[in-house]
């Protein structure tokens, strides 16, 4: 008697523990992923490794070696009704602030200190992943392109 009622309990718990099953994950939108790897959902520092003009490499001068940026987010992030954006630094004393646009294809980066005033510029992401940021401006009214590949350190 007393087994049988011992098996029926642990019948029971094994039932509820495997009838009891977890919510699937949500998948994360383009957007989100692009926070994440531009952010660590926090800061993460980026370092320039190459910069190409009009497709051609160009050979880094001294200051583009040691230049980095740091991208930092915005706890409003986690919100699917705001829009995602974060604040921003480089090694060259600039400052603003970033937004994803277009789905998370173009990161706006807006600078606040700029000496002539505030300026916002469009990048086309090209790709992102957990080492590298391939962004992309094309100043299509003088016809060049300024594409910069950073890698996360």
């Amino acid at each position: 008697m007393k087994a049988s009622i011992t098996i029926l309990i642990i019948a029971v718990l094994v039932s509820l523990g495997t009838g009891c099953s977890k919510t699937p994950d949500v998948p994360e939108t383009r957007e989100e992923r692009v926070v994440r790897l531009l952010t660590q959902l926090g800061n993460r520092y980026w370092h320039l490794g190459e910069v190409y003009v009009n497709s051609v490499k160009q050979v880094l001068t001294d200051s583009q070696l040691k230049y980095t940026i740091t991208f930092t987010s915005d706890p409003s992030n986690s919100d699917p009704n705001n829009p995602k954006t974060g604040t921003f630094t480089d090694s060259d004393g600039f400052s603003g602030t970033w937004r994803l646009r277009d789905s998370g294809n173009i990161i706006e980066i807006k600078y606040a200190n700029n000496p002539a005033g505030t300026i916002a510029i469009p990048y086309t992401i090209n790709a992102i992943s957990e080492n590298s940021l391939d962004i992309e401006y094309v100043n299509n009214q003088i016809l060049k392109s300024d594409r910069k590949v950073y890698y996360a350190y």
